[in-house]
């Protein structure tokens, strides 16, 4: 059965909860690094220059929200893989059963984690563009 062990915790504890999780968390920290380069640049560009461009602001949102949907995809995926191991299979204990849906429970939360981090982004860049905004007028 795939999980993690109990002695560890904080940080080994998430790089192996990370690595479980499955290929689907790579989307979903990219996704939020993007989120997060753009953001350190929109606000770069609001407090160095007079003029506030909203390109690709839009992009921090998008990305949030394809963190969430990516972390729900693989779920599916997940649990879909999971049935079909078990109808393979002849006999097949609760545990195992329990340890599967556990497991398919990381990469969804940890498309949730990064959607409200970069989503919180997302507002912030935007009341930073709002306040700068009346300075140009």
């Amino acid at each position: 059965m795939i999980g993690l062990e109990k002695g560890d915790t904080g940080f080994g504890y998430l790089v192996q909860a990370y690595k479980i999780g499955g290929p689907f968390m790579h989307w979903i920290t990219l996704f939020g690094l993007i989120a997060l380069g753009i953001t350190a640049w929109k606000i770069f560009e609001i407090v160095t220059k007079k003029q506030v461009n909203t390109k690709l602001v839009g992009l921090i949102k998008m990305s949030s929200m394809l963190a969430l949907a990516t972390g729900f995809l693989s779920q599916v995926v997940g649990i879909v893989q999971a049935l079909e191991a078990i109808k393979a299979a002849a006999d097949v204990s609760p545990q195992m059963v329990m340890g599967g849906a556990i497991v398919s429970f990381y990469a969804p939360v940890w498309g949730l984690i990064v959607f409200i981090f970069t989503l919180l982004l997302y507002y912030i860049v935007k009341e930073l563009i709002k306040a700068k905004r009346p300075e140009n007028n």
